[in-house]
């Protein structure tokens, strides 16, 4: 969701969240193709005379590092965020855009999440780090890459002192909840020392084309895909 909430706010142990324990919530993401700079600057343009949240993505790696995208607000539920995502989608073509991607996410114990989760299902965890400007990167990302994550960054998130935001991406494909929770501590344990500013957990509901993140990242427990 790239939305996050202070670490500290965060239940613990994360694997203890349990069905049912708090509202569910929904957000859609509708990405754009952009050639370029001049592209995005477009993009970001007609969102805000749209009065939608566009964010620009840029992963690590990947068939498509450069992902600038919009956010749809949390709804009641998943048909009518999805139901909103492929209307944004539907005026983005009429304004001369190329969208490429609708992802719909939600809390983890929204009812729509099944007890286990087939092959090609994932939870997916987000963790927001503030680092200094001569980080380690392959450092950082070797610790990703050993919990099936890796990194990426808001393109437009400047940090004064010449500090870097970065989000470190885990999923885990066809494991219940707790088991992705597992997942996502032992990742946590790995970045001590680093400085986490919040974290987040949700679950994919809906991808309409999850190759767009070829080549960045693999996957934690169970199927490590490993693209």
């Amino acid at each position: 969701m790239y939305e996050h909430s202070p670490a500290a706010a965060v239940p613990g142990p994360v694997s203890g969240l349990a069905r049912g324990s708090s509202t569910a919530f929904y957000e859609a993401h509708v990405t754009a193709r952009c050639a370029g700079a001049e592209d995005v600057a477009r993009f970001e343009a007609w969102a805000a005379r749209e009065g939608l949240k566009a964010t620009h993505i840029v992963l690590a790696r990947g068939r498509t590092p450069s992902q600038p995208m919009l956010t749809l607000r949390e709804s009641g539920s998943f048909a009518g965020q999805l139901a909103a995502a492929r209307e944004v989608a539907g005026r983005l073509r009429e304004a001369g855009f190329d969208p490429v991607r609708i992802k719909v996410e939600c809390t983890p114990w929204a009812p729509e999440v099944p007890q286990q989760p087939s092959a090609r299902q994932h939870f997916e965890h987000h963790v927001k780090l503030l680092l200094d400007g001569d980080f380690d990167r392959a450092g950082l990302t070797g610790v990703a890459e050993a919990h099936g994550a890796h990194l990426s960054w808001n393109a437009r998130r400047v940090r004064e002192g010449g500090r870097h935001e970065r989000f470190v991406t885990q999923r885990c494909f066809g494991v219940p909840a707790a088991e992705a929770g597992r997942a996502l501590e032992q990742l946590l344990a790995d970045l001590t020392g680093y400085d986490v500013l919040a974290v987040e957990r949700e679950f994919v509901l809906y991808d309409s084309d999850l190759s767009v993140d070829d080549g960045w990242i693999g996957a934690g427990p169970e199927g490590r895909r490993g693209t």
